[in-house]
């Protein structure tokens, strides 16, 4: 007797119970993806606080060992020797180049770490970095010349990463006490001292989203982008702040535009020394 053979019945696709476990598991390994690049970020961001700290503690250990800030410093040539070309202008000489190892230039010991800048000149916040470095209290080697905005060798590059540089400052010199006025419209109005500025090395000069900027001041200082010691730039415009740059409205009147998803905010640390 022949046997009929049953048909088979091959079943395909998923079960709606099978599909809900695949959609949990890459629900999960998605969350886990994001949560990894949340916890690098946070660590990223930490990264400016502590060099900010570690930088005012290397710069108070240079200024207790040589009675100078770094940059500022009158003795640095008696040191470490003198920039093989060209002049060494006090405090901020042009042509001081091709220096190997420590050699250097002074500074005119006025105590302020005066920055005009022109390509080739030994100004004296360039020479801020190599005189700490030579010091020993800071890592990297430094040309003590100025190569341009972000240059290598000219700048340390922040560790938070993003092609991030550090720029120390003095506004003295260009506004009387470092106070700078309200027509100002680069930076908010107010008494500055002696700053460090984080600014990335590309057209915008913005560093930071402007929730992360808000994290940093809020942490450190009052949450403002335009008073306290953390400030971000009145340049930065609204996008960063909520407001224009305007030389009618007061700083304290600024917020961070923390809807702003795209980098929009340079960040500046006031009175540090």
């Amino acid at each position: 007797m022949d046997h009929i053979s049953k048909p088979q019945h091959h079943r395909e696709g998923f079960s709606l119970i099978e599909l809900a476990i695949v959609l949990t598991i890459l629900g999960i390994i998605a969350g886990g993806v994001l949560t990894g690049r949340h916890l690098i970020r946070s660590a990223q961001l930490r990264t400016i606080i502590t060099e900010k700290d570690r930088l005012q503690s290397a710069v108070n250990t240079f200024e207790e060992k040589f009675d100078a800030l770094p940059g500022d410093f009158a003795g640095a040539v008696a040191l470490w020797g003198v920039m093989p070309t060209g002049a060494c202008q006090i405090g901020y000489g042009t042509g001081a180049r091709d220096a190997t190892g420590t050699q250097t230039c002074n500074g005119d010991g006025n105590g302020d770490i005066w920055f005009p800048h022109s390509v080739g000149n030994n100004a004296e916040g360039v020479l801020f970095w190599q005189h700490l470095s030579n010091a020993g209290l800071w890592e990297g080697r430094y040309s003590g010349v100025f190569s341009g905005w972000g240059a290598a060798g000219s700048f340390y590059f922040s560790k938070f990463g993003e092609s991030t540089y550090v720029i120390p400052h003095h506004y003295r010199v260009s506004y009387p006490g470092g106070i700078i006025p309200r027509s100002d419209l680069i930076s908010f109005e107010g008494e500055y001292g002696h700053t460090m500025v984080y600014k990335s090395n590309d057209n915008t000069y913005n560093v930071l989203l402007p929730e992360e900027a808000y994290n940093i001041d809020r942490k450190m200082d009052d949450g403002l982008p335009g008073i306290g010691m953390v400030v971000t730039r009145e340049r930065d415009g609204a996008l960063c702040n909520t407001l224009p740059a305007s030389s009618s409205t007061a700083a304290e009147l600024y917020t961070y535009n923390r809807a702003h998803d795209q980098r929009a905010c340079e960040i500046e640390f006031k009175n540090m020394w």
